[in-house]
């Protein structure tokens, strides 16, 4: 489903504009090219914003794909379903308001993909929380892990930025040493992590 280019120019208009945080252009293309070669049907993304990416997403996965985004911020929501309508992919987009921490916990549903870019100290819990949902093909997407550069480095980040990081460096470390998952890191924006489930059950 092609999707209008001067959508996705207004969406950057909008970010820039109200200082919306949006996934990079490098990442973008990292996400789409992910979503392009695995296929997957059932989709979640914690932290839709303005639903940039969802629509990136959305415009890549096959026709018969659906997906679940959850977004705390009221406003943003309300951003989201106006360039969600736009685009003409409302049927196959469900949009969540409130707390990813106590949502994932009460979906059923199976997932092929998830894309995290939520609260950066909770990617460790809201993965442990979709462990079980996942499908035997699925695949982990988490951007912004490296954290402006600090998660990898040996510099002493700044105290408001301590806890993220350290959080950060936890879930990186939890995926990339996870015996169900094999997990390449990508130093492009601000970094992202694709974990892929290797079809072997969790426990």
């Amino acid at each position: 489903m092609k999707l209008p280019i001067t959508l996705f120019e207004e969406m950057q208009d909008y970010a820039a504009k109200y200082h919306v945080p949006i996934i990079s252009m490098e990442g973008a293309e990292l996400l789409v090219r992910t979503v392009t070669n695995s296929k997957p049907l059932s989709i979640l993304e914690i932290g839709t914003a303005i639903g940039y990416s969802t629509l990136k997403i959305a415009e890549s996965m096959p026709d018969d794909a659906k997906i679940v985004t959850i977004e705390l911020d009221p406003e943003r929501v309300e951003t989201a379903r106006f360039f969600i309508k736009q685009s003409g992919a409302e049927d196959r987009i469900q949009l969540l308001t409130g707390d990813a921490g106590g949502i994932l916990s009460n979906l059923n549903e199976i997932f092929d993909l998830v894309f995290i870019d939520a609260a950066k100290g909770q990617y460790l819990d809201y993965f442990k929380k979709i462990e079980t949902k996942l499908s035997y093909r699925a695949v982990v997407i988490a951007d912004n892990v490296l954290f402006r550069g600090y998660v990898d480095s040996d510099a002493v980040p700044p105290r408001r930025y301590r806890t993220i990081v350290k959080r950060l460096r936890e879930y990186l470390q939890y995926v990339s040493n996870h015996p169900h998952f094999e997990t390449n890191l990508f130093r492009i924006g601000d970094g992202v992590a694709i974990s892929y489930h290797r079809g072997t059950q969790c426990e």
